[in-house]
C-alpha cells in the first residue's frame, strides 16, 4: 500500500517528466543523452468508487494477461465513500504476491478525480483505462502492446455485458469497430464514437497527459476529454485485428449516460455543459474542416438528449432555449428543437457567419422579429472572413441552414442565376418535407436574394413574400446607373408573362439592377425601406410610370434593428488605450471620398487649445496603415489613435466603452435631389448607453434623428469644433477642470 511520502515523491516524478517533455515534441519517448522519459510498457488507470462487489472481477483479468507483468502497471484510485473495496484489493495483493498493482486512496468522490490523479501517476509509455465494473479479455494488453507507437491509439474490441451476465459481441460501438476494417472513411468519421469514450483504447502517455478530465461536469467529461485530444493532435488510429479477439468488456449501468433517467438536469443543464465545452475545441488553433466536423458530431449527439427531452416537455421550450443561450454557443443544432415551429423561409445572399453587414443585418432583424426561420444563403468563403461568433445573434431561431454553393458575385448574371436553380432545388426538398413556408423575407443589398425569393413566389404564390432594401440597387452612390444584362432569353420571356397579367408595362430592358427592384415592386406582398428618404428616392428615380401608386399599399418604413443590450456584452474587449483624463471619441469604419473623417479632423483643430487637449479620437477600420501614414507628422498625430478592424461583438462591446461615438452621413447633394442613406451603425449605437454624434447632410433622415446627442453639418469645421467642446464641458464641467 502506499504512503503518503511516497505517493508524493511519485507526484514529483511525474512533475518532472512532464517538464523534461515540454510537449513539443512528443514523437519520440527518449531524447539523446538523456534517460527514457517514461518506462516501457503499459499504465492501467482504474479508479474505483465503492466497488467491492465487482472490483476482484475486473483484478483478476488483469492479473490473468498474458502480457508479462512487468510491462504493466495498475494505478488503483479508490475514492469517495469508503466501503470494503481497499481492504478486499489488500487481502488480493497480499496473497497474489502481486508487485504491479499501486492503490491510492482519495477521500474526494469522483471519476474525473481519479483518473487525473490516474494520470499524473502514469509512468510507462501508454495508458488505457479500465472501470473497475468492467474486465478485459487475457490477451487484451499484449495485442494492444503489440501494435503501439508513439502516434498511435490503439484499439479493442467492445462487448456489452448485461446485468444477467449475457454478453452482447454485437453492439452499436463495436459494430462501428467492425466496420473500419472495410472503410474508406477517415478515422474521425468510422471511429467517431469509439475515440472519445473511456473503454478500449491504448494511447500514449505523453498524449494523455497533456489533459485533464474537466471535474466540473457532472457526465460526458470522458467525451470533452477525448475529443480534445482527438482535435488537438494528430495521430494514427489503428484497430486490434478483430481475429485476435481483444476485447474489452463494458458492464452496462443503470447509471450509465445512455440509460439515464430523464431530467432537466441531466438531459439539459448537463449536456448544454458538455456541448460548452465543446464549443471551445470550434475555435482552436488545431481545427480543421475533418475535426470541426467531428466536433460538430459530438454536439449533435449531446444536442440529442434535450431533442428527447424537449418532446416530451413542449411547454418547457423557452426554458430550454435559455439554457442554451446563455452559455454564448457558436454552433448548437437548434433544428432539434425548432422544426415545429418554422414561421418562414428567409433568403439573404449573405448571412453569419460570413462578416459583412448587410449578412449582420438581417440576422438583427430575424432577431427583432423572433420567429423561426428556415434561411438559405451564399457560400462566401473566397470573399468574406467568417466570424462563428456571429452565429449567437440568431442561430436559436434557426430551423434548417441551406448554404448555396455557387460562385459569389454581386453582379454577375450567370452566378445569381447558379444561386437561383440551386437555391430552388434545395427549398423544394425542404417543402416536400415540411410543406410551404407561411412567408418568404428576402433582404438586398446582394442582388440574387431577391432573385431567388421572386423564384419562390412564382412557384408557391400562396406564401406572403416580404422584400427588404438595403439601399437603392439601380443607381449607385454617385447616381450613375447600374447596369448588368440578364443573358438568359428565356427567363426574360417568363418575366414578360407574368409581369403583363399585373397591368403594368414590359420594358424592353435586361438590365438585372432594374429587375432586382421591378420584380419586388410588383409581386411581393410588402416592401420594407430602411427610412423614408430611401422610399421617396427610389420611387423618384425608377423608369416606370406609376410605380408609387402601386406599392404604396404595401409600404412599411423600417429601421435597421438594435439588437437587446445582452449582446454588447457576449464578448468583453479589453481596450487598454481609453483615457479617464480625456474625451474619447470612436469612429468605427472605412473612409472614401463620399464618407470621410474630414469632420473630426478639421474640428479637432479648429477647437480652442484646453478642448483639444482633451479630446482622444479612436479609429477603427480595415486600412489602418492608411490612416496613419497620412498622419505622419500631422499636428494631431498623437489625439488620434488607429486601429485596426474588430469583429462585430468586440464591435459592439467597444460601443458601450466611449464617451461618444460617430455616425456621418454620405454626401449626396452634388448628385441626387435627396440623400436616401442611413448608415445602419447608428442601429448598432443606438443600443450602446454611449453618446452619439451625427454629422449630417442637410435634410437626411440622420439630420432629423431623435437617438443622437450631437448634430454638426457636413463640411463645417465650427460646428464640429463646437461639438467637441460640448463633449469635454459634459464631461469635464468647467468648475471641476
Amino acid at each position: 500500500m502506499l504512503k503518503q511520502d511516497i505517493l508524493k515523491r511519485l507526484e514529483k516524478i511525474q512533475e518532472i517528466r512532464a517538464n523534461k517533455l515540454g510537449y513539443e515534441s512528443p514523437e519520440d519517448t527518449t531524447r539523446k543523452n538523456e534517460q527514457a522519459l517514461y518506462e516501457k510498457g503499459i499504465s492501467i488507470i482504474l479508479p474505483s468508487y465503492k466497488g467491492e462487489k465487482t472490483i476482484l472481477k475486473c483484478l483478476e483479468s488483469l492479473v490473468n494477461q498474458t502480457l508479462d507483468a512487468s510491462l504493466f502497471e495498475v494505478i488503483l484510485i479508490i475514492n469517495g465513500e469508503k466501503d470494503h473495496t481497499e481492504e478486499i484489493v489488500t487481502n488480493f495483493i497480499n496473497e497474489r504476491d502481486i508487485q504491479n498493482i499501486k492503490v491510492v486512496v482519495l477521500e474526494e468522490a469522483g471519476a474525473s478525480i481519479a483518473r487525473n490523479k490516474g494520470i499524473k501517476l502514469a509512468s510507462r509509455q501508454y495508458c488505457t483505462f479500465i472501470d473497475d465494473d468492467d474486465y478485459v479479455s487475457d490477451n487484451y494488453l499484449e495485442e494492444m502492446y503489440k501494435l503501439a507507437n508513439q502516434n498511435t491509439v490503439v484499439i479493442s474490441q467492445i462487448y456489452n455485458v448485461e446485468e444477467n451476465g449475457n454478453i452482447q459481441s454485437s453492439n452499436v460501438i463495436n459494430r462501428q469497430i467492425l466496420k473500419s476494417f472495410v472503410s474508406n472513411q477517415t478515422p474521425y468519421e468510422k471511429l467517431h464514437t469509439v475515440l472519445t469514450i473511456n473503454a478500449c483504447k491504448l494511447i500514449p502517455t505523453m498524449y494523455v497527459q497533456k489533459y485533464q478530465y474537466d471535474e466540473s461536469l457532472k457526465s460526458g467529461e470522458d467525451i470533452v476529454f477525448f475529443t480534445e485530444l482527438v482535435v488537438k493532435d494528430d495521430l494514427n488510429y489503428v484497430v486490434v485485428p478483430y481475429t485476435k479477439k481483444a476485447v474489452y468488456y463494458r458492464t452496462l449501468r443503470d447509471n450509465s449516460i445512455s440509460r439515464q433517467a430523464m431530467t432537466f438536469d441531466f438531459n439539459v443543464n448537463q449536456r448544454v455543459a458538455v456541448i460548452s465545452r465543446l464549443n471551445e475545441l470550434l475555435e482552436s488553433d488545431e481545427i480543421t474542416p475533418t475535426k470541426e466536423d467531428f466536433v460538430k458530431r459530438k454536439i449533435n449527439a449531446q444536442g440529442s438528449f434535450i431533442q428527447k427531452y424537449y418532446e416530451e416537455h413542449k411547454d418547457e421550450y423557452q426554458t430550454i432555449i435559455n439554457e442554451i443561450s446563455s452559455k454564448k454557443l457558436i454552433y448548437f443544432p437548434y433544428n432539434l428543437l425548432n422544426e415545429d415551429k418554422v414561421e418562414q423561409l428567409v433568403i439573404s445572399y449573405c448571412f453569419p457567419p460570413y462578416n459583412d453587414t448587410a449578412g449582420n443585418v438581417m440576422a438583427k432583424r430575424m432577431r427583432e422579429s423572433g420567429m423561426v426561420s428556415d434561411v438559405v444563403y451564399n457560400m462566401m468563403d473566397k470573399v468574406r472572413k467568417t466570424n462563428l461568433s456571429l452565429n449567437q445573434m440568431v442561430d436559436d431561431l434557426i430551423n434548417v441552414r441551406l448554404p448555396i454553393n455557387s460562385q459569389t458575385s454581386f453582379s454577375h448574371w450567370e452566378h445569381i442565376k447558379k444561386f437561383v436553380d440551386l437555391g430552388m432545388e434545395d427549398i423544394d426538398e425542404l417543402v416536400e418535407k415540411n410543406g410551404v413556408h407561411k412567408q418568404v423575407f428576402s433582404r438586398a443589398m446582394w442582388a440574387a436574394s431577391h432573385f431567388l425569393a421572386f423564384e419562390y413566389k412564382r412557384k408557391y404564390p400562396e406564401t406572403k413574400w416580404i422584400a427588404e432594401f438595403s439601399d437603392p440597387l439601380l443607381y449607385d452612390i454617385e447616381a450613375k446607373k447600374r447596369h448588368v444584362d440578364i443573358t438568359d432569353q428565356s427567363y426574360l420571356k417568363n418575366l414578360e408573362e407574368m409581369v403583363k397579367k399585373t397591368g403594368l408595362p414590359f420594358p424592353n430592358d435586361n438590365n438585372l439592377f432594374f429587375w432586382c427592384e421591378y420584380l419586388p415592386f410588383l409581386f411581393a406582398d410588402e416592401l420594407i425601406f430602411t427610412n423614408q428618404n430611401q422610399y421617396q428616392y427610389m420611387m423618384d428615380v425608377f423608369p416606370i410610370e406609376g410605380i408609387k401608386d402601386f406599392v404604396k399599399d404595401k409600404v412599411t418604413i423600417e429601421p435597421h434593428p438594435t439588437l437587446p443590450e445582452r449582446y454588447y456584452y457576449i464578448e468583453d474587449y479589453e481596450y487598454p488605450l481609453l483615457s479617464d483624463n480625456h474625451v474619447n471619441v470612436a469612429y468605427f469604419g472605412n473612409f472614401y471620398s463620399k464618407r470621410n473623417l474630414n469632420d473630426l479632423f478639421e474640428g479637432l483643430k479648429f477647437a480652442k487649445d484646453e478642448v483639444k487637449d482633451r479630446v482622444l479620437i479612436h479609429v477603427f477600420t480595415a486600412k489602418p496603415a492608411e490612416l496613419e501614414a497620412q498622419l505622419k507628422d500631422d499636428p494631431l498625430e498623437d489625439n488620434i489613435i488607429v486601429n485596426g478592424f474588430v469583429d462585430f461583438h468586440k464591435f459592439l462591446n467597444l460601443c458601450t466603452k466611449f464617451d461618444c461615438l460617430v455616425v456621418n452621413d454620405s454626401t449626396t447633394k452634388d448628385n441626387k435631389p435627396i440623400n436616401p442613406y442611413l448608415p445602419s451603425k447608428l442601429s448598432d449605437y443606438k443600443g450602446s448607453g454611449s453618446d452619439i454624434w451625427g454629422i449630417f447632410e442637410e435634410g437626411s433622415i440622420l439630420s432629423q434623428s431623435k437617438d443622437v446627442t450631437y448634430l454638426s453639418p457636413l463640411n463645417d469645421a465650427k460646428a464640429a469644433a463646437m461639438t467637441f467642446e460640448k463633449m469635454v464641458e459634459k464631461k469635464f464641467p468647467t468648475n471641476q477642470q
